[in-house]
Formats: C-alpha cells, sequence, structure tokens
C-alpha cells in the first residue's frame, strides 16, 4: 500500500461518524445508544479555579458562573472497560476511549477532524491526542493513575504531576478537584520530558451499572475565562441525577470514572492572534513525553 492510500484509508478512520449503534467487538467493548435517556450537560460542573502557584490548600476560589460541560456523549448501554487501559497513553489513534478504540465514540466526538494530530506517523494528522488520567472505583476518593510511554522510554506517572480527589456529598452526587503541580515545568524538565504544551479538554468518562456516558469540557468555547500555559487547580461537582437512573427512578451509584485530557498543540505552533484565544489547564508538558517517541 503506497503512502498516499495508507494516509487516505487512515483519514477515513478518523474521519468516520459515529453511528447510534456500536456492536460488540472482540474484547467485550459494547455501546448502544439510549435515545430515550440523552445525557445532561449539567451533570458535571466547573465551580472553581485558581492558578496552581497562588494555591495553598483548602477551598478553591469559586467563578462567577458555574460552568457546565460543553457537551457529551451518551448514554449508552454496554461496556467500555476494555478501552479504558490505553497504552502506551500518548492520544495515538485507536489507543483508548476517546481516541476511537473498538469504535464506541468517533475519534472526532469532541474534536473537529481539523484538530487531529500527526502524533505517531509524521504527515498523517489521525491521533485525537487524548491522555487518560486515571480511574477511580466508586463515587468517592483519588485516582488510580496512568502512565504514559515513550518508546524507549520508562514509564512515567502521572500522580507526580497531578492530583484528582472526589467527594460524595448528597444522595447520589458531590464534587472533584483536579491539582496540578506549580513546578509541573521543572518536574518534566528535570525527567528530560519537557515541551511546552497545554490542554484543552478535560473529559469525565462515567460508568454505572451497564450504562456510561462522557462528559467534555472545551476549553476553547468558554472565552477567556482560563489563561493559556500556567497551571491551574480546579474544583468541580458531579451528580448521577437523571443520566443514570434505575427502573425504579432512583440515582444508582458510580461503577468507576475515567478522567481524560486533550493535548492539543504546543504553544509554538500557535500562530497568533489564536494563541489569544486558546484556553488550556495549564497541564504544560505532557506532549513531550510522547514526542520523543
Amino acid at each position: 500500500m503506497n503512502s498516499l492510500t495508507s494516509l487516505v484509508s487512515a483519514a477515513a478512520i478518523a474521519f468516520a461518524s459515529f453511528s447510534s449503534y456500536a456492536a460488540p467487538v472482540p474484547g467485550g467493548s459494547s455501546g448502544t445508544l439510549d435515545p430515550s435517556n440523552p445525557c445532561n450537560v449539567s451533570n458535571w460542573k466547573i465551580l472553581g479555579a485558581v492558578p496552581s502557584s497562588a494555591y495553598s490548600g483548602g477551598a478553591v476560589p469559586s467563578l462567577a458562573t458555574p460552568i457546565n460541560a460543553t457537551s457529551c456523549a451518551g448514554v449508552y448501554m454496554g461496556n467500555e472497560g476494555p478501552t479504558l487501559n490505553p497504552s502506551p497513553n500518548l492520544g495515538y489513534l485507536n489507543d483508548g476511549l476517546l481516541n476511537g478504540q473498538d469504535g464506541l465514540l468517533s475519534p472526532t466526538q469532541f474534536i473537529q477532524p481539523s484538530q487531529l494530530l500527526a502524533l505517531k506517523t509524521p504527515g498523517v494528522a489521525v491521533d485525537p491526542g487524548w491522555i487518560m488520567l486515571g480511574q477511580l472505583n466508586g463515587n468517592a476518593g483519588t485516582l488510580d493513575y496512568s502512565n504514559v510511554t515513550p518508546q524507549g522510554g520508562a514509564p512515567f506517572s502521572l500522580s507526580k504531576v497531578i492530583q484528582y480527589t472526589q467527594t460524595q456529598t448528597s444522595n447520589v452526587g458531590g464534587t472533584w478537584q483536579l491539582t496540578v503541580d506549580p513546578d509541573i515545568i521543572a518536574i518534566f524538565e528535570l525527567n528530560d520530558l519537557f515541551s511546552r504544551s497545554n490542554f484543552d479538554h478535560l473529559a469525565f468518562s462515567v460508568k454505572s451499572s451497564t450504562n456510561w456516558a462522557v462528559y467534555d469540557f472545551d476549553f476553547t468555547k468558554m472565552g477567556n475565562a482560563f489563561n493559556l500555559g500556567i497551571p491551574y487547580t480546579l474544583s468541580g461537582s458531579w451528580t448521577m441525577d437523571t443520566d443514570f437512573e434505575n427502573d425504579k427512578g432512583k440515582d444508582q451509584d458510580i461503577s468507576h470514572i475515567t478522567v481524560w485530557a486533550r493535548d492539543p498543540i504546543t504553544v509554538a505552533e500557535i500562530p497568533e492572534p489564536a494563541s489569544l484565544a486558546l484556553v488550556g489547564l495549564g497541564l504544560i508538558g505532557l506532549a513531550a513525553v510522547r514526542r520523543r517517541s
């Protein structure tokens, strides 16, 4: 197969639209959209934010207006579990749920085709760029943090640069907090992993019983609410209300959630004035881990 044919074939895979039904695939993944139960973006919110350099613990300063998830996918009936172990977890096409693995979600579910990246194969922009930060079982606790593993390199635990905690404060709802180390740049430099970058999306994949959904925050759609390129501590709320109810109308507990962030582009590659409009979480440097491959 020549290079042009390979490029066209890869692009066709990446751009394919996601149908309302994803049949079971080898490994047990499945997802059937429940048209009677569309997900609600208000189930996951950002309530507070502060630059990590100014955060010394305690309550995170509240935003003037809470921010709902900008979009969501689901609710699906099925099993997304086999897609929650991405490796090398560098944002490649078909490596993990949000990168299109097993066809449960389109690689462009929350991004435009023009935002696909050439990460695995230079010049072939088919990679969505999503990195799984970790997984939490149950309604409350801390993440089991993921690794990112560059080719020929040692696994790097994301626990060294982020912290995520979740609490349950109501029947089936509560709060979450994501903290990025203010010294993240130095940490990546020390580990020879640094390259200035940012995240433009934060997403939560939520599973309860036999149903699952994904809630996405697209920071490029929030005006200038966040400053590009600085680490933030974020806090928010979550609820299972309406989206995950049993046949008696009672909210169900979380089986597990996974937290994802998308690394879009290096700051140097963003043309002005576009760089002023891009919004990021300030999770600086994770791009370098994969680009060393």
